[in-house]
């Protein structure tokens, strides 16, 4: 007698716990965690911004440092009444951004972790760690080899009958593109191997696309930098394309190994 086929369970609709191996979190419960790590983050963003403010000159100053590398009697001109209470704010907010970033990567990862797969949370904290540490090389690298080479050929272009007098806010603007995006830019290496991890690509299909990077490397250090020359896109397009290849190297080292053959 044949036997009837066996139903298969129903799914379970339980709701997924918060925390693995701990109590189940409602929808409400985590509104209520998720606006209190926002608090947090907006507390530190308010007490790094109001440091910023305090020593906002002395963050000024040091904006300045790279154009009186050549110049040495480099000044800002302010062309309207609300220039000053602007640079104050900008530097307020950007410092503040700065000082707090510590403390809002944190919150933003103790609300993200317990949602994630074991396989993940191992990745999350070197991926972190990595982002931070190469964001701070790069704006490093741009503070002191980018920005003075730049601000070098502008400042000196033309004629000598030409007076140069900059305004505060394109220059603040100026500076704080070009710090932030490279630090950005940086990252490459921080990406390229945590895509490898994830299993979205391999190393020997990053090593193959090398061609391709160049390009693309090379439009990308033409948008960040401010100048026509070759000499400032090879500066920025040079460390890019190193970066890319230990990027290479970092997804070599920790993609997922893929079983062996099965023998017969």
């Amino acid at each position: 007698m044949a036997t009837q086929p066996t139903a298969p369970p129903p799914p379970d609709l339980r709701p997924v716990s918060g925390y693995s191996g701990g109590p189940e979190m409602s929808l409400l419960d985590h509104l209520k965690e998720l606006r209190n790590r926002v608090i947090v983050c907006a507390i530190a963003l308010v007490i790094g911004s109001a440091l910023s403010f305090v020593f906002w000159e002395t963050i000024l100053g040091w904006l300045l440092a790279p154009a009186r590398i050549d110049h040495p009697d480099f000044r800002l001109t302010s062309l309207s009444p609300t220039d000053r209470i602007g640079t104050v704010f900008k530097i307020g907010m950007y410092g503040g951004l700065i000082v707090a970033s510590p403390i809002v990567f944190y919150e933003i990862l103790a609300f993200i972790v317990p949602g994630l797969t074991p396989r993940e949370r191992k990745i999350l904290a070197p991926g972190l760690f990595g982002m931070i540490f190469f964001l701070i090389a790069g704006m490093a690298f741009a503070y002191y080899i980018v920005l003075p080479a730049s601000l070098g050929f502008l400042l000196d272009l033309g004629s000598s009958e030409i007076e140069t007098r900059t305004a505060i806010q394109p220059y603040i603007d100026f500076v704080i593109r070009i710090v932030f995006w490279v630090g950005v830019a940086f990252e490459l290496p921080v990406v390229l191997a945590l895509l490898a991890k994830l299993g979205l690509v391999r190393a020997r299909q990053l090593l193959k696309f090398w061609r391709y990077a160049i390009v693309i490397i090379v439009l990308i250090a033409a948008v960040i930098t401010p100048t026509p020359d070759p000499y400032n896109q090879v500066l920025v397009a040079g460390p890019l394309f190193v970066l890319y290849f230990i990027g290479v190297l970092f997804a070599w080292l920790i993609q997922p190994k893929r079983p062996a053959p099965a023998t017969t």
